[in-house]
């Protein structure tokens, strides 16, 4: 029998192997017209997913600007309708810009654009593994 880390550990000393947390939601949205939406505030679920997408390599930011974008396809991408959630998300430290070898050329409307991918950091990974867990255990 082999000792195992008590940091490894659950609460009745077996291993936890947690599945890879999910976003809630098919695809993320795309803003369908140039209007913003200036309803109130928005569900707290909607930064777990977003953080899920984000780990999925679905959002990106247009050239050096800071427009967030949703990928459609591998070369096609959109207007996000979640901007100020990840803007949100990327001033407290949990998401960041990929480097500049990440960066790809998609068609924005009818033009070809290079886009920066966004990318988890250490704490976004953290508290995305952290709230999924919290999700699991709230049914019990």
């Amino acid at each position: 029998m082999t000792r195992r880390d008590p940091a490894q550990l659950g609460l009745f000393g077996t291993v936890d192997t947690a599945p890879a947390p999910q976003s809630g939601r098919q695809c993320p949205p795309a803003r369908a017209s140039r209007r913003k939406n200036t309803g109130g505030g928005t569900n707290p679920s909607v930064a777990k997913d977003v953080l899920a997408e984000v780990r999925d390599g679905r959002f990106a930011l247009l050239d050096d600007t800071d427009r967030v974008l949703v990928f459609e396809d591998t070369d096609r991408v959109r207007a996000a309708l979640d901007e100020d959630v990840v803007h949100h998300l990327i001033s407290g430290g949990y998401v960041a810009r990929g480097g500049s070898r990440d960066v790809v050329s998609a068609m924005h409307g009818a033009i070809r654009r290079p886009v920066t991918p966004l990318k988890l950091t250490a704490r976004g990974r953290t508290t995305l593994q952290r709230w999924s867990n919290l999700a699991r255990t709230e049914g019990i």
